[in-house]
């Protein structure tokens, strides 16, 4: 009797197809945790039930496959949740990479210079091109950054241009204003100072940039060291700058915001204190000689900090700087900011109404600079200036973050630096996860009685300045007391 052969049971195609997007699920998924892992910012706990999670849903996708339907279902979701992993991980590295580039501030840098080409407000000249035949003035004899930039808008125009010499930057800007020539060749950073002045305040409105150039100064930058608060304390400081420049933030400026973030991370309190810009202070880099604080910028992040040390008596941990370019493009990358003013005026074309306000990045920039239209001029900047940083800190706090989330990260690249170690920020954001924690936010900006002034930075010109109301910085100090010492 022949005996019957057994038919080899098929394996079916479906359960094949099934079984390999499981296979690539379970691959993402340990890519994914291993990604989070090394970002090193998310809690264990979170992690943990996140791993728990995508492994019960791998069982649940081999336990599907038994099944024709379950098996495409199983298929899809696995497909679904591969594309979510692999964005998570890019998004994971994107950030990952900009918080290394902000923190990462080299020990040296070589320090830049910002060369403008400037006309009138009101001169038809957009571009170099347009001012092609134009004589340009010059603070004669003009330095190496000066010299460099000549012979490069030679070459880009292809022709030698036509120059007038000027004995400083006043009257420099005296002989464009009244048509000697047609646009003029400066400092960046000179036009800023020469701006305080008030017979020059026109500047600040006035000028119009048609082109730039940057250049290395040869000298070098020494990084700040952050100065690390004492093991189980739970406060620190952090001065927030903010340069009145645009492109590198490596360029010689001014400071134009001038803010200490006091923090203290088991009250979850923290002070916003505005320094006006024009505080008459002396600091080291001027043998302590006075100037204005917004003019310690141009001696380095170092002198600002130790300006602030000496005026409010305190140790500032760490820094955070940006420049103007940082801080358009982020807030345009956040879809704008709703700010509520005190006042109707007008800054630099940009209307501004009494209340609330949606606005673009340049048009906050106004917002933010603007001290003209207010009696109070310096004073209401400085609470217009923490205003724009909470409306920034609530849209990055929203849903905008995560629509915009690559553009945010390719504002915050190239445009902001700080001290604080990046185990530091991982540190804080692993926190604040943890406890999902609502702060209190407290603004405070120091006043004094406005006046007039030589300065260490432009002597023998009378420039505008503040003379620090000593109630209003003792007051300062108190409240700097009453967060670190809670």
């Amino acid at each position: 009797m022949k005996k019957r052969r057994r038919k080899k049971k098929r394996f079916p195609v479906y359960r094949k197809v099934g079984y390999s997007f499981v296979g690539v699920y379970a691959v993402t998924a340990v890519i994914l945790v291993t990604f989070l892992i090394g970002l090193d910012m998310i809690p264990m706990a979170y992690l943990g039930v996140l791993a728990g999670v995508l492994a019960v849903l791998c069982l649940l996708f081999i336990v599907m496959q038994k099944g024709r339907a379950a098996s495409v279902i199983a298929d899809i979701l696995c497909f679904a949740l591969v594309v979510g992993s692999i964005a998570g991980c890019v998004y994971i590295d994107k950030m990952d990479n900009t918080i290394r580039d902000v923190a990462a501030v080299p020990k040296e840098q070589m320090e830049t210079v910002e060369i403008g080409v400037y006309v009138l407000e009101e001169d038809p000249a957009q571009t170099l091109q347009d001012a092609a035949d134009y004589e340009f003035g010059i603070v004669s004899p003009e330095g190496q950054e000066t010299a460099q930039a000549i012979e490069d808008i030679e070459e880009e125009l292809g022709k030698a241009l036509e120059t007038g010499g000027y004995e400083n930057i006043t009257s420099l800007l005296d002989g464009l204003k009244n048509g000697e020539v047609g646009a003029i060749v400066s400092n960046s950073a000179d036009i800023g100072i020469v701006g305080d002045d008030s017979n020059y305040a026109w500047v600040n409105d006035g000028l119009r940039q048609i082109a730039s150039f940057t250049y290395e100064t040869g000298r070098t930058i020494t990084q700040v060291a952050a100065d690390i608060p004492e093991e189980g304390s739970n406060s620190f400081i952090m001065y927030l700058s903010g340069i009145d420049t645009y492109g590198g933030i490596s360029a010689v400026s001014r400071s134009d915001v001038n803010i200490l973030a006091v923090v203290n991370t088991e009250t979850k309190n923290i002070l916003l204190l505005s320094t006006p810009r024009d505080y008459y202070i002396g600091y080291s880099a001027t043998g302590g000689a006075k100037d204005k604080l917004t003019h310690a910028g141009i001696y380095g992040i170092d002198a600002s900090i130790d300006a602030l040390e000496q005026l409010y008596g305190i140790d500032v941990n760490y820094y955070l700087r940006v420049n103007f370019t940082g801080f358009t493009q982020i807030i345009d990358a956040l879809g704008g900011v709703d700010v509520n003013s005190d006042y109707e005026f007008t800054a630099r074309g940009t209307q501004i109404h009494q209340g609330s306000n949606h606005l673009t990045g340049e048009q906050a920039l106004s917002f933010a600079r603007e001290r003209y239209s207010f009696a109070d001029g310096d004073f209401q900047r400085g609470r217009n200036q923490m205003e724009v940083v909470r409306a920034v800190i609530q849209k990055a706090a929203s849903s905008s973050l995560l629509a915009n989330y690559m553009d945010v990260m390719n504002a915050v690249a190239g445009s902001f630096e700080t001290n604080m170690p990046q185990e530091e920020i991982s540190r804080l954001v692993k926190m604040q996860l943890s406890d999902m924690a609502s702060w209190n936010i407290t603004s405070y900006t120091t006043v004094g009685q406005v006046s007039s002034a030589e300065t260490y930075s432009m002597p023998g010109v009378m420039l505008s300045v503040v003379l620090p109301d000593e109630n209003s910085v003792t007051e300062a100090k108190d409240m700097i007391r009453d967060v670190t010492e809670e």
